[in-house]
C-alpha cells in the first residue's frame, strides 16, 4: 500500500522536523485507525534516503511495542527488509544477534548499498528487568561468554551449575549459543570479552566465585537477584551495541513509565531505558506513535479523588519528553500557559486575543506533534433501543450465588461476602466461567462444608446432560439473550449458523437461497469487548454451542445416538459420522484445472443468474467431454476419484489414475460446479499458479471436513452418502460466490496468491474446559466445551506458541471464514487489526474512559473496512473489480477532501437521500439493563469524545468547558479555537489563502 496524501504530509513533515530542524524527538498522534504504522513505514524510507546521501554505513531501526502481538502484526509494514526474530528480542540477547545480523546483512549487500536492519523489542521481556531467573536461552548465552573470563576461569563447571537452574537440556543450550558465538568471530568474542571485564565491578566477580562453593545454599530469590544483575549488564552492552539511527514506539502510552524521568532508586527497566534514550545519542531520532498519547479528559470528581488530574500530568510528561532542549521546552510551557490563562478568562469580548494565544501554543506543539482526524465521524451508528430486558433468571443467578456465599459464611462462623453485580450482568453461569476468579477458588474451597442440593445450581453451573445431548440451554442473562437474537434471531430464524464464511460484499452473479437472503447480506462477524476474563469464555463457549444446537440438534432428532461429546476408536477417530473426514486428500475440490477454470469468466459473466451461467458452462463442458468419447468409456456411475482423473486427462496429463478414467452419467453437472465455484479453480483463476491454488484448495477442503461443517452441508441438502458429499459442498460454494469471497479477500491482502496468508487464517476448533453441575471442585471432570463460531482472544501469556496462536486468531478473524465472533478484554484493544470482515462492536461492559471507547472501536474503523467496502460496492457495484470501483468513488466523491475519501470514510453529507439509504454503518452495540448507572456513564463517554480535543492538554477541564460554554461562542468560534496539527489541513490552508 502506497501512503495517501495526508499520510505523505504528515511523513515529510516529521522528516522536515528531524533533519531540518534539528528535532530529536516527535509524536505521531493520528486517530485510531488511519494508518499511523504507513505513516512510520515513509518516515523509514525517508530518513534512509536521508542517512544514505550522508554515507551512513548502517541504517538501523529499533520498533519497540507494547506486546509481541502488534510486533508480529506490524514489523512487515515497515517496509525494512531485514527483520530481526520477535522471539529473539530480549536485550540481554541482543548483542549477539545484531553482530549476527549485521555481519549477514553487510555480506548480501551489493558495493554502494546501506545496509539495514529492523530490531522489534517489547518492554516485557526487552527492558523489564524483574527479579526473576530470565530463560534458559538467555543464561546458556551468558554463560558461554563469561567462561571466556580469565577470573572466571577456574570455576566454569561450578558455574555452570548455578545459571543452568535445574534445566534438564541444559548441555544442548550451551552447544548451540558457542556455536552461534564462534559464528559471530573472534572481533565479537573479544569485544564482549573487553566489555564484560569493564563492566562487571570486583564485587560482581566475587559475588559470582562465592556462589561455587554456596550453590546449593541460596534461595531462589538471591539466585534471582544476581542473575538479573547479570542480564542487567548484558543488556546496557546490546543497547551500546544496537546504536539506533531510528526509534519507533508504538502505542508508547501503554509503557510511558519508559518516558519518565531518571530519579535515583528507580527500576532497571527505567534506567536501562533512559541509557537508550540518553540526551548524548544525537543520531538516534525517536517516533512515538499513539492516536490516545494521554488521557484526554478529566472530570472535577476524578481529579478530587486523589487530588491529582491524570490527564494534565499525562500530558506534561510527554511534552518534558519532546522538547529534549531546556530552552525549547521552556518556550512551550510559557506559551502553553499563555493559551491556558487566556481561556479561563470570564470577560472575554473579543476572541483575537484568544486566537492569538491558541495559535502560539498550537504553533509550539506542532513542532513536535502531528495529529490528523477523520473530518467524518457518521459511518458508526449508535443503536438506542439495546435496553437489556431484565429476567427471572438474571435475579436468580444473584439470589443463588449470594445464597452459597451466605451458607459458606455461616459454616465458617464469618461475615458473608457479596455475590458482585456486575459479574452477575456480564455473564450467566458464573461457576462454569470464573476460572482464575478468587471469588471462585472460595467457593470451590467451601465446597466441604454446604449442601449443593439445597441450591438451584442450574442458574450458577452448565448442565452436563443439556449439553452432551444437544438441549436447549437458556441464556439466563440478558445480554447474552440479545446477542443470541442478534446472531441468530429469537428462533434462529436468521440461519447465520449455516454460513461458513461472510457473504461476499460484491457477488459476481445472482444465485438466490441462503447467501443473497437479507440477513446474510448484512451479515458481520462481530468484536467483542468485556472489562472481565470470564465474559471471552462464556461468549465463546455458549454462542459455538448455539450455532451446534442448531445444526447437530437439529440432526440429532433423527439420529438419537448423537452426542455433544463422540466416542472414538482405537485411532483416535470419532465414532460418529460427522466426526469423519468427508474429502480425502485426492478429491476434486483440491485440483486446480486449469482447463475448466478458463471455461468460466466472472467479469464476462457479471450480475447474470446462476441458472443462465451453469447452462452457458455445461455446453461448454459436454463439448469438451465429447471430444474425450473416443479414448474414455461411458458408465454410470463414478466416484470422486475418477472425476480427478477426468480433470487431469482434460488438462492433458498421464499418470496411473487417468488410465482408468470414465466418463461418468453425472459428469457434466459436477465439472460445471467444478468449473464455476471449486476453490482451487477459483485460486487458480486468481493467482495462476497451480501450487497456490492446490495449497487453497486444501485449507478450505479442511473446513469442509470440520464436524460443525459436515452437519451444515447435511443439513442443507439431506443426502448423507460418503461419496456424495463433495458434490454438495461444490454446490454450496457455487451459491455461495466463492470465487467473489476470495478475491474480496485478496484485494485486502494486496495479493493474487493468498494460501500463505489462508494457512495461517484456517485455526482449528479449540476447547475450553469449564465445570458443569457435575464436576464443580473436580478439575478432571470437567467438561471440553468447543470453540469455533465464537473464540477468546484473551492470552496474556508471551511465548512464541502464544504469540503464533494469537496470530493465528487475528488472521483467521480478518479472514471471511469462521470465527464469526471474537470476544476480547483490553488485550485486543490496542494496536490490532480486526476490521477486513467486522462491522459490528459490542461494548459488553463500558470502558472506564473514552480513550478505551476509541481504541476499541479503532479495531474496526479504519481502511477498507467491512462497512466501507459494502457501501462502496452498493454506490459502484456496476464496476467489476475493487480497484476500479474505489477509483469510481475517488473520482466521484473525493472533491476537495484528503485520501480519507473514499478509503476511510464516505463524505455522507454530499450523497443523495437515496444513495444515504443503502448505506451500511458500522454498529455499535451496547447492551445496557434499564435504571442503570452505564445509562448515564455511556452518555457521559460519548460526550466527552466529541469535547476533549478542545481541552487539549488543560488542566481542570470539567470547569474549562462550562466556562467556554457561559462565552457563547458560535460554531465557526470553536471550530477556531479547536487545535489543529494536521500538516495535510495545513498545506491546504496555505494554498487557499
Amino acid at each position: 500500500m502506497s501512503t495517501t496524501d495526508f499520510q505523505e504530509a504528515t511523513a515529510q513533515r516529521i522528516l522536515h522536523l528531524f533533519k531540518d530542524e534539528g528535532r530529536r524527538r516527535l509524536l505521531l498522534a493520528d486517530e485510531v485507525g488511519l494508518g499511523k504504522t504507513f505513516v512510520a513505514r515513509r518516515v523509514i524510507e525517508l530518513v534512509k534516503e536521508w542517512h544514505k546521501a550522508e554515507h551512513d554505513d548502517f541504517f538501523k531501526v529499533v520498533y519497540i511495542c507494547s506486546n509481541a502481538n502488534i510486533a508480529d502484526q506490524n514489523i512487515g509494514k515497515l517496509g525494512v527488509d531485514n527483520k530481526m526474530n520477535i522471539s529473539e528480542s530480549r536485550l540481554s540477547m541482543q548483542h549477539l544477534y545484531v553482530t549476527l545480523a549485521n555481519n549477514e546483512i553487510a555480506k548480501q549487500c551489493n558495493q554502494g548499498e546501506m545496509p539495514e536492519t529492523i530490531i522489534p523489542l517489547t518492554p516485557m521481556t526487552s527492558f523489564r528487568m524483574t527479579n526473576s531467573q530470565g530463560t534458559a536461552n538467555e543464561r546458556a548465552l551468558m554463560f558461554c561468554l563469561l567462561r571466556r573470563l580469565l577470573a572466571l576461569a577456574d570455576i566454569i563447571d561450578r558455574l555452570s551449575r548455578f545459571l543452568c537452574m535445574g534445566v534438564k537440556s541444559w548441555d544442548y543450550f550451551v552447544s548451540f549459543y558457542e556455536d552461534k558465538i564462534v559464528s559471530a568471530g573472534e572481533n565479537y568474542i573479544s569485544d564482549m570479552t573487553h566489555k564484560l571485564e569493564q563492566s562487571l565491578t570486583a564485587e560482581d566477580i566475587a559475588t559470582l566465585r562465592q556462589i561455587s562453593t554456596t550453590n546449593e545454599k541460596l534461595e531462589f530469590k538471591d539466585k534471582a537477584i544476581i542473575i538479573n544483575r547479570l542480564r542487567r549488564v548484558f543488556a546496557l552492552i546490546s543497547i551500546d551495541m544496537l546504536d539506533p539511527d531510528l526509534v519507533i514506539m508504538d502505542e508508547f502510552q501503554r509503557f510511558s513509565d519508559l518516558l519518565r524521568d531518571e530519579k535515583e532508586g528507580e527500576s532497571e527497566q527505567a534506567m536501562l531505558v533512559h541509557k537508550f534514550f540518553d540526551k548524548k545519542r544525537d543520531n538516534t531520532k525517536v517516533l512515538l506513535l499513539s492516536a490516545t498519547p494521554y488521557k484526554p479528559y478529566s472530570t472535577l470528581e476524578e481529579i478530587n479523588e486523589d487530588g491529582k488530574d491524570e490527564h494534565y500530568n499525562d500530558f506534561v510528561q510527554v511534552m518534558d519528553f519532546l522538547f529534549v532542549n531546556p530552552q525549547q521546552a521552556q518556550d512551550f510551557q510559557d506559551k502553553w500557559q499563555g493559551y491556558s490563562s487566556a481561556l479561563k478568562r470570564t470577560d472575554v469580548k473579543e476572541i483575537t486575543p484568544l486566537l492569538e494565544a491558541k495559535d502560539a501554543a498550537e504553533q509550539s506543539l506542532y513542532s513536535v506533534m502531528c495529529r490528523t482526524e477523520r473530518f467524518n465521524s457518521g459511518i458508526i451508528k449508535d443503536y438506542k433501543e439495546q435496553n437489556v430486558e431484565v429476567k427471572a433468571e438474571d435475579i436468580l443467578s444473584f439470589a443463588e450465588g449470594q445464597k452459597f456465599l451466605d451458607m459458606m459464611a455461616a459454616s465458617d462462623d464469618k461475615k458473608a461476602g457479596n455475590m458482585p453485580m456486575e459479574y452477575v450482568k456480564s455473564s450467566p453461569y458464573l461457576l462454569s466461567f470464573m476460572d482464575r476468579y478468587e471469588l471462585k477458588k472460595k467457593m470451590v474451597a467451601g465446597l466441604k462444608n454446604i449442601d449443593l442440593n439445597t441450591l438451584h445450581t442450574d442458574a450458577l453451573l452448565l448442565n452436563k446432560y443439556k449439553i452432551n445431548n444437544y438441549k436447549s440451554i437458556a441464556p439466563n442473562n440478558g445480554k447474552l439473550e440479545l446477542l443470541h437474537n442478534i446472531v441468530f434471531g429469537q428462533r434462529h430464524e436468521k440461519k447465520t449458523h449455516l454460513l461458513l464464511w461472510v457473504p461476499a460484499s460484491h457477488p459476481y452473479y445472482k444465485a438466490g437461497g441462503l447467501f443473497e437472503s437479507e440477513e446474510a447480506r448484512h451479515f458481520s462477524k462481530i468484536i467483542l469487548f468485556s472489562s472481565w476474563e470470564m465474559v471471552p469464555r462464556m461468549v465463546s463457549c455458549m454462542m459455538s454451542y448455539y450455532a451446534e444446537l442448531y445444526t447437530f440438534g437439529e440432526i440429532k432428532k433423527t439420529e438419537s445416538d448423537l452426542r455433544y461429546t463422540p466416542e472414538y476408536n482405537a485411532k483416535g477417530e470419532p465414532k460418529k459420522r460427522h466426526g469423519l473426514k468427508r474429502l480425502d486428500k485426492g478429491n476434486p475440490l483440491g485440483y486446480p484445472c486449469i482447463a475448466l477454470a478458463s471455461m468460466y469468466d466472472p467479469e464476462q459473466w457479471f450480475g447474470a443468474k446462476l441458472s443462465d451461467i451453469r447452462k452457458e458452462i455445461k455446453q461448454k463442458v459436454k463439448e469438451m467431454l465429447d471430444s474425450h468419447t473416443e479414448l474414455l468409456p461411458l458408465r454410470k456411475r463414478g466416484s470422486s476419484a475418477n472425476i480427478v482423473a477426468l480433470m487431469k486427462v482434460i488438462d492433458g496429463q498421464s499418470d496411473e489414475t487417468t488410465a482408468e478414467a470414465f466418463i461418468q452419467n453425472d459428469a457434466v453437472e459436477i465439472l460445471t460446479d467444478i468449473a464455476i465455484g471449486s476453490p482451487a479453480v477459483c485460486a487458480y483463476r486468481q493467482s495462476h499458479d497451480a501450487d497456490d491454488a492446490r495449497c487453497v484448495g486444501e485449507n478450505i477442503v479442511s473446513i469442509f471436513n470440520k464436524p460443525e461443517s459436515a452437519a451444515i452441508i447435511d443439513m442443507l441438502y439431506r443426502r448423507h452418502a460418503e461419496d456424495t458429499y463433495y458434490e454438495n459442498v461444490l454446490d454450496y460454494c457455487v451459491i455461495g460466490n466463492l470465487q467473489s469471497v476470495l478475491d474480496e479477500y485478496a484485494h485486502m491482502l494486496g495479493s493474487g496468491k493468498i494460501a500463505n496468508d489462508l494457512d495461517e487464517a484456517i485455526i482449528g476448533t479449540s476447547t475450553l474446559r469449564v465445570d458443569t453441575n457435575a464436576s464443580l471442585g473436580t478439575e478432571e471432570k470437567k467438561l471440553a466445551m468447543r470453540n469455533h463460531f465464537a473464540i477468546p482472544f484473551i492470552d496474556k501469556t508471551v511465548t512464541d506458541k502464544s504469540v503464533a496462536r494469537t496470530t493465528n486468531i487475528r488472521k483467521a478473524f480478518n479472514s471471511p471464514f469462521r470465527p464469526f465472533i471474537l470476544s476480547t478484554t483490553s488485550i485486543g484493544q490496542e494496536g490490532l487489526d480486526f476490521h477486513w470482515y467486522a462491522r459490528k462492536i459490542v461494548h459488553w461492559n463500558l470502558p472506564s474512559n473514552p480513550v478505551d471507547m476509541e481504541q476499541r472501536e479503532g479495531r474496526i474503523n479504519r481502511f477498507k473496512c467491512l462497512s466501507l467496502r459494502r457501501n462502496i460496492a452498493t454506490l459502484y457495484g456496476e464496476h467489476f473489480k475493487w480497484d476500479d470501483m474505489f477509483n469510481a468513488a475517488e473520482q466521484d466523491l473525493k472533491g476537495n477532501y484528503s485520501d480519507m475519501v473514499p478509503f476511510w470514510c464516505l463524505p455522507v453529507s454530499d450523497l443523495s437521500d437515496e444513495q444515504r439509504e443503502k448505506l451500511e454503518y458500522i454498529e455499535r452495540i451496547v447492551p445496557l439493563y434499564p435504571l442503570s448507572r452505564d445509562t448515564y456513564k455511556y452518555a457521559r463517554l460519548i460526550d466527552v469524545l466529541s469535547l476533549y480535543r478542545m481541552t487539549l492538554g488543560q488542566p481542570r477541564q470539567e470547569e474549562l468547558l462550562c466556562l467556554l460554554n457561559g462565552m457563547n461562542l458560535s460554531e465557526e468560534d470553536l471550530k477556531r479555537l479547536t487545535i489543529d496539527l494536521c500538516p495535510y489541513n495545513r498545506i491546504e490552508n496555505q494554498l487557499n489563502e
